[in-house]
């Protein structure tokens, strides 16, 4: 049983009945020779690694979403009662009240917490944004806790971490503040690391000497707030150490941006509203929420923050709510349905706060846009290149090799030069995070792997032991980007980043020259940054996110120097540079809302952006409306918006077309501010040209002119029509293509409404739809065998019509389980319950060298959810295993990142075999998941859980399926007490793949219960099953996984 708890009794019994001897049935043989004399399945072959991965765990450090939530928990108690936010009187009296009411129910819980709970502990609380507080509890009292009548859900808190001279003038910043436009009289709320208010830029004294005689836990007379700095608070205080202890955050009422790892806030303050910021008339509110000596960001601080940011007096109204909210911070692959910072993001929203956030540093891979950039009414931000950067090429044995220059290390004045080294030279401190011997790198260019310590610190190794200059090689796909500064000193030498396949092939000519001339670079102006994270949103509607870019590498203020200025990257350096433009529009046009500011925004940016160099034009999930101009924004008349969701762009989703042709609709309202009628022409138009060259989708508005009256709204329809025949092949999975940006690009289609007037006038909108070419599976509920033939095991021989354009890729599997539906988390409630419909099984004899040196087996089980999930890994399918059937556990199968447990930086989903024992966790397979599927495949040999060709027919082992979530915990739902038998699978379907619009069939062989094994209840057809390149699989949600119940 899970975790490791006694099996029932009846299993119990069925130990005691395998310890007898046992007769088979006489079709077992059959069975093992009908299984063996078949050829294993290239499909997968196709999801084996192509070398095997293996990590090794401490027990004491295993993910507590893994193995169960016990000890000292943080939680968030949200009640049922509305937050003022949404409360219905919008009075301010009413509102004051009701905040009253709120504050009163909640001491009053806390009350009765205390008696039922002692040692609970009230962190905080809130009653604007949301309705609830944030306690320390023992795990085991949490049910006792979510008992209460008032509580609606206690949830575990989610922390968060961190992620001008040349830029304000490139996006039309410097010639909007000549025309008197700085941002005067708006307020940004800087949710970050603090502000360092001392510094010049910032309004403040310029003197380090101030700074450094500050104490951060008390606000000194006259210090603050400043009269840039006009208010804020410390929500984490200075000593929280973040995630990696249980201890309290400290909140105190100065904000200053101290400590080891400040800083950060700092930068993004300058950027917004410094001296020589986007709009340095802006008064800035300092909110502390992220920690001063690590990366963290504390997920109670943000909530406070949010409340803070609405509510800076406390009173209880609203109305003197920041105007915009910037978080230069987030977390991959986000999930803003469940997430409560995405929640109080849209309930500020709906008070009239813009935020605006950074897309985040995961790269160009799918789905990695992180929350709470990912919340609907969020402005996502990417990062693009700034007009002076460059891609310098590193030449190693005559091959040119592009990296990134690491702008806190040295520019070299000329060409460097030596021979190449990997680490050490002998095998040794091959990351570069420990010294190295006193000049034993002399001339040497020296690279070293990512991971382990600070960007910072292996380049300033490199440099110390004599190395010329130091080059970091990415461990996972991914474009090689700017890294953090660390604050390792000092450094001597030039440092570069260059990708994983790049740095694989370096180590593989090792010794050779390597020379790196300044001269030999190209010009990134007017291209994306390789790190900045791509879209679209993680969540069913898979809308467009990120939704703008701007240059993110800004010279700007360092805490703690007076005077200083530094480089700034990442997403973290371009969201302030949007927060800015924003406060510009509405310093001129006060009265706009939220998705009006954004639309604008949107309407007006640059769309000439590339990837890179060499790919050609970013995809719209990379760039959304363009680099930010906002010297456009200001000057164009009109706005345009999907009238349903109020977006600055036109989402029409992920879609499963299993028909000719499907229709998609959708409304654009646009708003004329002038006082003078406009029109406009309205053309679509594709990114990519062999978009539109194929077919397959259309995009037509109707009206396509259309006259807008000076202060006046007017809509126009938008309708796509989609042919599924047309539709290229299925290219993208969790799995081997998870990270693949070419899968997605490949399989999306994506443009621009461009509305075209006078040339003032013009603006844009993008749209972006992910359509899959889709399969419709029609079979039977029910099948019943039959014997046939004296020799042969019963037979039944199904009719399977596929009604659907899309290639029905079927594969089957013994259903050994069913669950019913469980009703789902709330919005905001954390809780997004990963709900299993059906579990199957089935195993593939394999010869001599497939998995070992002996025939052995590969195991797949196979588990259909209620829901879909776009990518996989925010979900943690585990399959528990029991191999020896004592009643205690001895193996856990479960999908997580190729780059470990905890981490998320590759992107590809694998199966890892995970020996509670050991700690050993061996994978050798990629989890199959088609992305927006509901279906996921584990493959592993038997010897990755103890077992051999030998237990094929042999060993019964016990099985505990359970998902839950990755971030948020769980379990979601758990399905308990099966056993299995490798090759003891009853039910063998053999399904034909069937063309679209065809009639095929699947052959049901029946070979009897075996004996210990839990009785099956038919056959699991999967109808997407992964075919590889352009053949990942797509079929309709109602029929992607088909039960077949047997009589």
């Amino acid at each position: 049983m899970f975790r490791g708890i006694k099996h029932s009794a009846a299993s119990a019994a069925l130990t005691l009945l395998l310890g007898a001897s046992v007769s088979l049935p006489a079709v077992s043989s059959d069975r093992l020779s009908m299984r063996q004399s078949a050829e294993l399945p290239a499909s997968i072959s196709a999801m084996r690694l192509a070398e095997p991965h293996s990590i090794q765990l401490d027990m004491a450090e295993i993910d507590p979403a893994l193995l169960g939530v016990s000890g000292v928990q943080d939680v968030l108690v949200t009640f049922r009662a509305a937050p003022v936010a949404t409360f219905f009187d919008k009075s301010k009296a009413g509102r004051k009240l009701h905040k009253q009411k709120l504050e009163k129910a909640q001491k009053d819980f806390i009350k009765r917490t205390k008696q039922k709970a002692p040692k609970a502990k009230e962190l905080a609380n809130s009653q604007i944004l949301i309705n609830g507080v944030f306690m320390q509890v023992d795990a085991a009292d949490i049910r006792k806790i979510a008992a209460d009548p008032e509580v609606r859900r206690v949830t575990r808190v989610l922390d968060y971490e961190l992620d001008l001279s040349e830029t304000v003038p490139y996006i039309g910043s410097t010639a909007v503040q000549a025309g008197g436009i700085d941002g005067s009289g708006v307020t940004v709320a800087v949710l970050d690391s603090g502000i360092d208010y001392y510094h010049a830029n910032l309004g403040g004294s310029g003197d380090p000497a101030d700074f450094a005689a500050d104490d951060p836990t008390v606000v000194e007379p006259g210090t603050f707030p400043t009269a840039k700095v006009v208010g804020g608070f410390d929500f984490v205080g200075s000593a929280w150490p973040g995630t990696t202890t249980p201890e309290p955050e400290m909140p105190d009422a100065d904000p200053l941006d101290d400590g080891p790892a400040g800083g950060h806030g700092t930068h993004v303050a300058d950027i917004i509203g410094g001296a020589g910021g986007v709009a340095p008339g802006a008064d800035l509110y300092a909110v502390k929420v992220c920690s001063s000596i690590s990366s963290s960001c504390s997920g109670i601080a943000l909530i406070n923050g949010m409340n803070f940011a609405v509510d800076p007096d406390g009173d209880g109204d609203p109305s003197d709510a920041v105007d915009i909210i910037n978080m230069s911070l987030g977390s991959s692959y986000g999930q803003p349905f469940d997430d409560d910072l995405s929640a109080a993001v849209e309930a500020a929203t709906a008070l009239g706060t813009l935020t605006v956030a950074s897309a985040g540093n995961s790269g160009d891979k799918p789905y990695a846009n992180g929350t709470p950039s990912s919340t609907p009414s969020a402005l996502s931000v990417a990062q693009t290149q700034v007009p002076s950067a460059e891609l310098p090429f590193i030449n190693v044995g005559g091959v040119d090799y592009s990296g990134v220059f690491q702008p806190w290390s040295v520019t070299p004045a000329g060409v460097v030069s030596g021979n190449t080294q990997y680490g050490d030279g002998a095998g040794g401190n091959l990351n570069g995070c420990a010294p190295f011997a006193a000049g034993s790198l002399a001339g040497l260019v020296v690279l070293v792997d990512r991971g382990a310590c600070n960007f910072t610190l292996k380049i300033k190794n490199v440099g110390d032991a004599g190395g010329v200059a130091g080059i970091i090689g990415l461990v996972a796909p991914g474009a090689p980007f700017s890294g953090g500064n660390g604050g390792d000193a000092p450094i001597t030498i030039p440092g570069y980043m260059i990708s994983q396949a790049d740095s694989n092939a370096i180590k593989g000519q090792v010794p050779a020259l390597a020379s790196i001339d300044p001269d030999n670079a190209l010009q990134l102006v007017g291209s994306m940054v390789g790190s900045s994270a791509r879209g679209p949103g993680h969540e069913a509607s898979n809308h467009i996110k990120p939704e703008i870019g701007a240059p993110g590498a800004s010279v700007s203020a360092v805490a703690g120097t007076g005077t200083g200025e530094g480089p700034f990257g990442g997403t973290s350096g371009a969201s302030p540079m949007v927060a800015g433009s924003a406060a510009l529009l509405l310093e001129a046009q006060p009265g706009l809302l939220p998705h009006e500011t954004k639309a604008r925004l949107m309407n007006t940016g640059e769309i000439a952006i590339d990837t890179d160099p060499f790919s050609g034009l970013a995809p719209i999930t990379r760039i959304g409306g363009g680099e930010v101009r906002v010297d456009r924004a200001l000057a164009a008349p009109a706005t345009a918006w999907d009238d349903d969701s109020g977006q600055g762009a036109l989402s029409f989703g992920f879609l499963d077309v299993h028909k000719d042709k499907q229709k998609l609709r959708k409304k654009v309202r646009i708003r004329n501010y002038s006082d003078s009628d406009i029109t406009y022409n309205i053309t679509p138009s594709f990114r990519f040209g062999d978009d539109a060259e194929s077919g397959a989708v259309e995009v037509e508005v109707k009206p396509s002119t259309v006259k807008v009256k000076a202060g006046k709204d007017k809509k126009v329809n938008v309708e796509m029509t989609i042919n599924g025949e047309l539709l290229g092949g299925n290219f993208m999975n969790s799995g081997s293509q998870g990270a693949n940006p070419v899968a997605l690009t490949l399989n999306e289609f994506d443009g621009y409404l461009h509305f075209d007037g006078d040339d003032e006038s013009s603006i844009h909108m993008a749209w972006h739809v992910l359509p899959r070419q889709a399969a419709k599976v029609k079979a039977p509920k029910k099948f019943e065998a039959e014997a046939t033939e004296p020799e042969a095991p019963p037979s039944a021989i199904i009719e399977l019509e596929n009604k659907g354009v899309g290639m029905a890729q079927n594969d089957a599997y013994a259903l050994i389980a069913v669950s019913p539906d469980q009703d789902e988390g709330g919005f905001g409630d954390q809780a997004p319950t990963p709900d299993i419909r059906a579990v199957g099984v089935n195993t593939f004899p394999v010869p001599a060298g497939f998995c070992s040196a002996s025939d052995s087996f590969v195991w797949a089980f196979a588990i259909n959810t209620h829901e879909r999930q776009e990518h996989l890994l925010p979900v943690t399918h585990q399959v528990w295993l029991d191999t020896d059937l004592d009643g205690f556990d001895d193996y856990v199968l479960l999908n997580r990142d190729l780059s470990g447990f905890g981490s998320i930086s590759d992107g590809r989903q694998v199966t890892y075999a995970f020996d509670l024992a050991t700690g050993l966790a061996p994978a050798f397979f990629f989890t199959e998941h088609a992305t927006n599927t509901g279906n996921s495949v584990f493959l592993i040999c038997g010897e990755q859980v103890g077992l051999s060709g030998g237990d094929m027919l042999a060993t019964n082992v016990g099985v505990d399926v359970i998902a839950q979530d990755f971030y948020y915990g769980g379990p979601g739902d758990i399905i308990e007490d099966l056993v299995v038998t490798p090759l003891g699978e009853r039910h063998l379907g053999l399904p034909d793949d069937i063309p679209g619009n065809s009639i095929g069939g699947m052959t049901i062989l029946d070979f009897g219960d075996f004996p210990g094994n839990t009785p099956e209840l038919g056959v699991l057809l999967f109808t997407n099953g992964d075919r590889g390149t352009g053949a990942r699989g797509g079929a309709t949600e109602k029929t992607e996984a088909i039960i077949l119940e047997a009589k």
